[in-house]
């Protein structure tokens, strides 16, 4: 499986959060997460608050000491009450691309990463946020592809 290993620059997130008691909750539930926020007003009114710096929808989890927070948001230099703010840390991550069925593969792709590739690679996982990254525009697209970010050392 191809990866490649890239810096990012502390970036803002701000969009929609819920809170699991576990990862396994966490992974459970956010199929219908997604699926509540694609039926909803959110999805445009979250897209017209991303910067430039990624041009797309976030799926972030944010370990908390009773669980783990998912958050689906873009990134965004606006300041705004209405919805969750995060940054996510600068530092180099391992990136890996997932084609379609897109949330079929994001799981393959996550799997395979922290089963295989990572432990058989020089890098030691660091303390910071992994995320999905949905590029804006068709996911049923033939050529369309995520992204599985995993922070590395």
């Amino acid at each position: 499986m191809a990866y490649e290993v890239r810096e990012l620059a502390e970036t803002r997130v701000i969009g929609e959060k819920r809170s699991y008691d576990s990862i396994e909750e966490a992974q459970e539930k956010i199929q219908q997460f997604w699926t509540d926020f694609k039926q909803s007003d959110q999805r445009a009114r979250l897209t017209l608050e991303a910067d430039e710096q990624f041009q797309g929808f976030f799926g972030i989890y944010f370990p908390t000491d009773n669980g783990v927070d998912y958050m689906i948001g873009v990134s965004s230099d606006r300041e705004t009450s209405e919805w969750a703010s995060h940054n996510i840390p600068a530092g180099k991550y391992i990136v890996f691309e997932a084609g379609r069925p897109v949330s079929r593969e994001i799981q393959r792709v996550t799997n395979e990463a922290y089963e295989v590739i990572i432990p058989a690679s020089q890098h030691d996982l660091r303390q910071a946020p992994e995320f999905e990254y949905y590029p804006f525009g068709n996911v049923t697209a033939a050529d369309y592809t995520a992204e599985m970010w995993i922070p590395v050392e």
